[in-house]
């Protein structure tokens, strides 16, 4: 039987990291799928204009999830190993001071709800259900995070199948309780309540496996390493959820931000596989990069380049008819700006592999300035294009700001005095080209559905069999 060894002499079955790797890509690509699947559902009963307004509702409660527990939580990876003989005592005391952040949080904003409403544009009560829905989905991303370390994938996975059918489930209940104007509200319920109450019993669950209390070293490493990457991912959010935001209030069609929301989440498959892929990724990235395993490590990127390039160009050649089964006639006139979405989410993946990098040695500070960097970029671009353009100019105006955050983090980690960076820029240009290339295709073989099918499927086996003959999908 193959192993993994490493230099502290712990080992690494090989099919237990690709069944681990495999569940944690079935759990993350779970909770973004079922949704996708049930897209079609929800688009005809809901319509273009208050899917748009139910999107509108999600990309806050998302740009909202950042800032419950002010980051705290990001520090499970390197805290994994920078306490790894106390780890349970640091998990616990990261999820009991997280909590009480968020709870404080919560508790000032019901101080000043009033003010709150009125810039967010609902009604009170709408404004606290997405306040505690994204205390909910601060818990789930925690508890799922802490899976991935432990590599209880099992677990992961259990949790994200119960999250999904439930929440498709109670959606498909409540909308049609309500009346013909604001149905969008039964999807807002329906996928809200089960995020807060299964928060609420995994928290309990997490806290009695080791009950503590605060522990001021952990603490301060939480803070310490934790609160510059606030920053981070609130201009990530801010980067992917700004588009729609900005959409309405410069007076665009609900019509037409839910026709882009519904592509965005059609090309946002892409961003659940990396989502996916990362996460399995990353522990065993960190395990490499601890033991200074610079040739296995460069082997093991290279394979993650190919696979996701393949992916990505499978499901460009795939999408234009998949478009047309998932939604109705008056959603199809925005089909082609799934290019350039794709084309964001793959420089997101790009950027992933510096990002990843000044994530282990704790250059969380660097990190935060780069995604704030490309946040600003974003919101002027979309201030240039949106009025012109419309979604079109959202699309465009994303692509370009993950392409600069590629750009600003490769171009730090390479400058790094203190620490290697063992990845050359020369192994994403390749794979970059075969994407602009696949593009052209797109548009160009517009009508040739047989050429790029027969493409896709070329590339699909072929990778396929790649994976087979080296044991391993890294």
């Amino acid at each position: 039987m193959s192993y993994v060894i490493i230099k502290n002499l712990r080992y690494y079955n090989v099919d237990k990291v690709n069944k681990t790797a495999a569940l944690n890509i079935c759990s993350a690509v779970l909770l973004q799928g079922m949704a996708f699947l049930t897209t079609p559902i929800f688009t005809r009963i809901l319509g273009p204009a208050q899917y748009g307004i139910y999107a509108v509702f999600n990309s806050w409660v998302l740009i909202v999830t950042c800032i419950m527990g002010l980051g705290v939580s990001n520090t499970l990876g390197s805290g994994r190993y920078q306490f790894e003989a106390s780890y349970y005592e640091f998990r616990n005391t990261i999820l009991l001071f997280g909590s009480i952040i968020s709870i404080g949080i919560l508790a000032l904003a019901i101080i000043f709800i009033h003010q709150i409403a009125a810039a967010f544009g609902y009604e009170e009560y709408i404004v606290m259900l997405l306040l505690t829905a994204a205390f909910g989905h601060y818990i789930i991303n925690f508890v799922q995070n802490a899976y991935v370390y432990e590599k209880k994938a099992k677990y992961n996975f259990i949790l994200s199948v119960l999250l999904s059918i439930i929440s498709i489930g109670l959606s498909l209940i409540l909308i049609p309780l309500f009346t013909e104007d604001n149905k969008y509200l039964g999807r807002i319920y329906g996928a809200t309540f089960p995020y807060i109450i299964i928060a609420v019993i995994m928290w309990v669950v997490f806290f009695m496996e080791k009950p503590i209390k605060l522990h001021r070293k952990y603490c301060q490493y939480g803070w310490n390493t934790g609160f510059p990457v606030i920053f981070h991912l609130l201009a990530q959010n801010i980067l992917t959820q700004s588009d729609r935001v900005m959409m309405q209030y410069m007076n665009i069609d609900n019509s037409e931000i839910g026709i882009y929301s519904l592509f965005y989440s059609l090309a946002g498959i892409m961003g659940t596989i990396l989502n996916a892929l990362n996460i399995s990724w990353c522990p065993f990235y960190y395990d490499d990069l601890n033991n200074k395993e610079w040739k296995n490590l460069k082997l093991k990127c290279k394979n993650y380049i190919e696979l996701y390039t393949a992916l990505t160009i499978c499901f460009l050649l795939l999408t234009r008819e998949a478009s047309y089964i998932l939604a109705g006639k008056e959603y199809w006139c925005g089909i082609d700006i799934i290019p350039i979405i794709t084309l964001a989410f793959y420089f997101t993946f790009m950027y992933q592999f510096p990002v990843n990098f000044e994530f282990f040695y704790r250059k969380t500070k660097i990190i935060a300035i780069g995604t704030l960097g490309a946040a600003v970029l974003n919101i002027i671009l979309n201030m240039l294009l949106i009025p012109s353009c419309g979604m079109y100019g959202a699309a465009i105006a994303t692509a370009m700001s993950y392409a600069a955050l590629f750009i600003f983090h490769y171009l730090i980690v390479i400058h790094m005095k203190e620490h290697f960076y063992h990845l050359n820029v020369k192994i994403f240009l390749v794979p970059l080209l075969c994407m602009i290339g696949t593009i052209l295709i797109f548009y160009i073989l517009s009508n040739s559905w047989q050429i790029r099918w027969l493409l896709a499927l070329s590339i699909g086996f072929y990778e396929m069999w790649v994976i087979y003959k080296r044991k391993t999908i890294f």
